[in-house]
């Protein structure tokens, strides 16, 4: 799944909430007593992976920041955290000659707007593997760093999304990555039983009574034939065995 971060930046750390089931409980903290039931989502053992992108502007501002920390927290739907990921993020650095030759080459088009001085952050944070208790929020805070005042080191930011994916377990992958193959093999073992049962127990239907009693009299007549050229053979010998006893 894949949602839109909408930070709130009144508070001196900006959160953003993204619901996989329900954000109910997040106001309750670690200390709520009322059950909140919620429907499960993502199944037990499976592994989540959460991928966190930010589009930032190439400002002044942001060159100077240098590294914030992005972190992700999976939250039950009592409130209670679960897990917590973070991953320290900054812009890729340019030097001034090279960031002016790259304006120099790309001048037409950021006049005419169809590109921006903008740099796009993918973060892949530390995944996390589904308990008992199912995961219902998920709570994405941008964090300045230390030698900051609360509320100062805070990116610009233009756009920022989420990407939540999960994982299945080892058999369940293997039955999806092979399903291709596994839909086939069971496609013609089913074609060669049903095969085997029609030969079978439909043998009358498929090879008909007048069919088979012609199939007998080629074999009776056969074995007429067979006797008769015995006989003759025999009766051969017969007659041979009496011309020798006459001349002796």
């Amino acid at each position: 799944m894949k949602e839109v971060l909408i930070f709130d930046y009144t508070k001196q750390s900006p959160v953003a909430y993204v619901p996989v089931a329900s954000c109910g409980g997040v106001a309750c903290g670690d200390d709520c007593e009322e059950k909140i039931s919620g429907l499960r989502v993502v199944p037990p053992g499976h592994r989540l992976q959460a991928t966190v992108s930010l589009l930032l502007p190439e400002s002044e501002y942001n060159r100077n920041l240098g590294v914030f920390q992005i972190r992700v927290d999976f939250i039950s739907a009592s409130g209670k955290t679960l897990a917590s990921s973070s991953h320290p993020c900054m812009l890729q650095f340019k030097s001034e000659p090279v960031r002016l030759l790259l304006t120099f080459l790309k001048i037409a088009p950021l006049v005419a707007g169809y590109v921006s001085e903008s740099e796009t952050l993918n973060l892949k944070l530390r995944g996390f593997t589904e308990g008992d208790m199912p995961t219902a929020c998920l709570k994405v805070a941008i964090e300045q760093r230390a030698e900051y005042r609360p509320g100062a080191g805070i990116p610009e930011i233009y756009d920022a999304s989420l990407i939540l994916e999960s994982k299945l377990p080892l058999f369940k992958r293997i039955i999806w990555y092979w399903k291709k193959t596994i839909f086939i093999w069971i496609t013609m073992t089913s074609f060669m039983m049903q095969l085997l049962f029609t030969l079978v127990c439909c043998r009358p239907i498929i090879i008909p009574k007048q069919g088979q009693g012609r199939v007998l009299q080629v074999v009776v007549r056969l074995e007429t034939v067979s006797q008769h050229r015995v006989e003759n053979v025999a009766s051969a010998d017969s007659m041979i065995t009496m011309k020798k006893g006459f001349y002796v």
